[in-house]
């Protein structure tokens, strides 16, 4: 049985530990300062970089897949980017003096790798001897052992 006196110093012990790791500050870290990019003012969230068509692209009037073709962009020709528009992918770019959208996948980054290039495989040939380390199978027989003496 233990008596009460011997539960003093445990309790006391255990109440130091627990207690400086209750503190709010310690449970919950500060959330990290999450800052955006400058709004661009129009309803379009500000984009860094030169961008370029990753393919030939239709830059369309409005941003939704319905939008009438205002231009087409071949691979690779450089865009001006005015920004994207809030909560979705779509791009919004200067064509022929006026605003175009486009989807941001069908853009790139200048100077970065082009779609055709991506997920390449090199295939290397096996040699014409199928030379290779030789193994042999174990032996089928009884092992012979003996019992360590213990």
């Amino acid at each position: 049985m233990i008596r009460p006196a011997h539960l003093v110093p445990l309790a006391l012990a255990l109440t130091t530990l627990l207690v400086p790791g209750c503190t709010t500050r310690e449970r919950i870290p500060n959330p990290p300062d999450v800052r955006s990019a400058p709004s661009g003012g129009t309803g379009l969230e500000k984009v860094y970089g030169e961008w370029e068509a990753d393919k030939p692209t239709s830059l369309l009037a409005q941003p939704t897949p319905g939008g009438g073709v205002v231009a087409t962009i071949g691979a690779g020709q450089a865009v001006t980017v005015l920004g994207r528009v809030r909560n979705s992918d779509w791009i919004a770019v200067k064509a022929a003096g006026s605003t175009a959208y486009v989807r941001l996948h069908l853009l790139r980054l200048k100077g970065s790798t082009p779609a055709g290039t991506r997920g390449t495989t090199t295939t290397i040939s096996k040699p014409a001897d199928n030379a290779g380390p030789s193994i042999k199978a174990a032996p089928r027989g009884k092992v012979g052992a003996t019992a360590i003496p213990g």
